[in-house]
């Protein structure tokens, strides 16, 4: 990492003195001291270290004890005195999120292509695009780390996409080598739906929770997976890819689901947008039911809208999806037993039916204890939930875990 970044970050203590004034902030060293079970001389030094770096401020004394004395100087967390950089890369398009330390806005913006053929030529627009958005060298200097999300399983040894569909010429390219030469700064990688799943858990609707699973639903379907307030990603990266899940004939076929049921085999051929709109636009032509969808161009957007107006064959198709997601709901909560679900993705934001249906689908389940138990709720951060998620694999390093892994830490030293 560059010189200026961070490198007091020599043991276990600072990193927990600086967690505590970051969370209970404006407070003395004398606080701090009990908080953390150990003497005023040692907080005394740390806190003068941190001082140096700007990363702390004195604000000023606070109120003497009952006992009298002098006034304590009171210390506050300057969480701009560092920035987290996020970006989550679409099929046409990068989007970017400044933040600063307490994972607050500063700036946000984004890059569209057409041709994702060439990594390269994009991350070299990402970088420029990166660099306007901080400003100046010296802001430049402040990056703390940057968090890239990604659709498709990853090499994390690599620091590469190791398989995706949408960014096909993506794969086994350095990513994370190439940024951190670019930026000067150290990068993660994670997969989209898992980066998603952070961004929820530390700002958004499972900030409450320890287990979580999330569940995306747009042109595909995938699910990220949070236990004991990790992620997990299974052996080869693939946990939480429900969409390859069979589907029950029991359950799901053509006398249930009129609309939606074509004879798919996996959850993830049916729980699409792409599906829900082609299933309406060809039972538009064929019903004898009235709608105000025939005739007319059929997305997920004229769909969301006919069924406000209680368009009959809108509502039903929703209810389909709903029901048919809730099957695959029961699935999860019987596999990972977790206190919350969360769903979110395109679908769920237009179209709160399906989640509703899904709920009403899954709390019916022959297991009922874990069933009654779970809750299921939509997401909370919308279109930011990516980058968030991918500022949040920056900060959580530092602030975020309640287990300090010191060889993170000491690799951010650098030599006296």
């Amino acid at each position: 990492m560059k010189k200026s970044n961070f490198h007091f970050v020599r043991q276990i203590n600072e990193i927990s003195v600086l967690r505590i004034i970051r969370d209970e902030g404006p407070i003395s060293r004398s606080e701090v001291a009990r908080s953390m079970g150990v003497s005023k001389v040692v907080i005394g030094g740390i806190v003068k270290r941190l001082l140096e770096t700007n990363i702390l401020f004195e604000i000023g004394k606070g109120l003497s004890t009952i006992q009298g004395g002098r006034r304590p100087v009171m210390l506050e967390f300057n969480a701009n005195a560092g920035l987290a950089v996020g970006i989550e890369v679409h099929l046409h398009r990068a989007k970017i999120l400044i933040t600063n330390m307490n994972a607050d806005i500063i700036k946000e913006g984004s890059v569209n292509f057409t041709d994702n053929t060439h990594p390269e030529l994009i991350l070299k627009r990402i970088v420029k695009a990166i660099k306007k958005l901080v400003g100046d060298d010296e802001k430049m200097q402040s990056i703390l780390g940057v968090g890239l999300a990604l659709p498709g399983l990853m090499d994390y040894q690599q620091g590469a996409i190791r398989i995706s569909h949408s960014l096909k010429n993506w794969e086994g390219f350095h990513l994370r080598s190439y940024l951190e030469d670019a930026l000067d700064t150290k990068v993660y990688i994670e997969n989209d739906v898992k980066t998603i799943t952070l961004g929820e858990y530390h700002w958004g609707a499972g900030q409450e929770a320890k287990n979580v699973v999330y569940i995306w639903l747009g042109e595909g379907i995938g699910a990220g997976i949070i236990i004991n307030g990790d992620i997990y990603r299974g052996v080869t990266a693939s946990a939480g890819e429900v969409g390859y899940t069979e589907i029950s004939a029991r359950a799901v076929n053509r006398q249930n689901f009129p609309i939606l049921y074509q004879g798919q085999n996996r959850f993830g051929e049916i729980l699409t947008t792409s599906n829900l709109e082609n299933s309406v636009q060809k039972s538009a032509k064929s019903t004898s039911t009235p709608t105000s969808l025939n005739g007319n161009e059929i997305d997920l957007a004229s769909i969301s809208s006919a069924a406000k107006n209680n368009d009959t064959l809108a509502l039903n198709a929703l209810m389909e999806f709903g029901q048919i997601l809730g099957y695959l709901t029961i699935s999860v909560i019987n596999l990972f037993n977790p206190e919350l679900i969360i769903m979110g993705g395109p679908i769920i934001d237009k179209c709160p039916l399906v989640l509703e249906e899904a709920k009403r689908r899954a709390k019916k389940d022959v297991l009922l204890v874990p069933a009654e138990i779970v809750e299921i709720r939509p997401g909370a951060l919308k279109n930011r939930a990516g980058t968030l998620g991918a500022v949040g694999m920056v900060l959580q390093d530092l602030f975020k875990p309640p287990i300090v892994n010191l060889a993170t830490y000491r690799s951010l030293i650098l030599p006296e």
